[in-house]
C-alpha cells in the first residue's frame, strides 16, 4: 500500500516534545494555539517510535484504480460497511453511514465521516462530453467491506473502536474482503498515528465474507 509516512527517531520526538513544553512556560498564550496543540499531539505519538500517516497526502498519491475510483479507503474501525461519495472539485467522504438523500451526496459530513479537501481527486466522468460534475462524476457512491481487526492486535485498542480508524487498500470498490490494512489514531485533521499492520489470513477473509450482505 502506497502511503505518506513520517517517522523520528525516539530521541528526537522526545527533544521537540520538551523543547513545546518549555516553550508554553515561558509564553502560556501558545496553549490555547491549536498549531501547538498538534505538535504536542504528534510528537507525544512518535516518541515511542510511533509512526505517522498524512491522510490527505496519501489518497492524493495512490490516485484512483482504471474504474476512477480511490484505491485507498478510510473508515472508522466500528463499521462494517465502508460507504464512499464523490463530491465536485475532487472532494471524497468515507463514511460508516450510508448516503441515501440527494442532499446528503453534496454537504453532509458528520463525526462518523472522513472528508478528504478539494483537490485530492481528479473524478472521471460518466458522460465524457460533460465536466465531471454533480451527478455527471462516475460511480458516485461506493462501497465496500470494513476489516476486521484480529484478536491478535486487540492489545493496542484502549478505548472503544469508534476511536480509531482503519485503512486500506482496495482493489474493487465491491463487497469483497480487504487484505493490508492499518489501524489508526487520529492525531489531527489529516495526521494519524499508526498503531498495527497486518495481513489478514484467508480464514479472516472467510469470515469477513461471511457476514457480508
Amino acid at each position: 500500500m502506497q502511503v505518506e509516512q513520517f517517522s523520528v527517531p525516539n530521541h528526537q520526538a522526545q527533544a521537540e516534545l520538551e523543547a513545546l513544553k518549555q516553550a508554553a512556560k515561558q509564553n502560556a498564550q501558545l496553549e490555547k494555539e491549536q498549531l501547538y496543540r498538534d505538535l504536542k499531539t504528534v510528537y507525544g505519538h512518535m516518541k515511542h517510535g510511533a509512526k505517522v500517516i498524512d491522510i490527505y497526502a496519501s489518497f492524493k498519491t495512490s490516485g484512483l484504480n482504471a474504474d476512477g475510483d480511490p484505491k485507498l479507503a478510510i473508515c472508522r474501525a466500528d463499521g462494517k460497511t465502508c460507504y464512499c461519495k464523490k463530491n465536485d472539485q475532487g472532494i471524497a467522504v468515507f463514511s460508516i453511514m450510508p448516503f441515501q438523500r440527494s442532499w446528503d451526496l453534496e454537504v453532509r459530513t458528520s463525526y462518523c465521516d472522513v472528508a478528504l479537501p478539494k483537490g485530492t481527486f481528479q473524478w472521471t466522468a460518466a458522460d465524457p462530453s460533460r465536466k465531471a460534475e454533480g451527478w455527471n462524476i462516475k460511480n458516485k457512491t461506493l462501497k465496500t467491506t470494513v476489516p476486521i481487526i484480529p484478536a491478535r492486535l486487540l492489545s493496542v485498542v484502549k478505548s472503544k473502536l469508534c476511536n480509531y480508524h482503519i485503512l486500506w487498500e482496495v482493489e474493487k470498490w465491491t463487497p469483497e474482503p480487504p487484505k493490508d490494512p492499518i489501524l489508526l489514531k487520529q492525531l489531527t485533521p489529516n495526521l494519524y498515528g499508526v498503531l498495527a499492520t497486518w495481513d489478514l489470513t484467508p480464514l479472516e477473509r472467510a469470515i469477513i465474507r461471511g457476514r457480508i450482505q
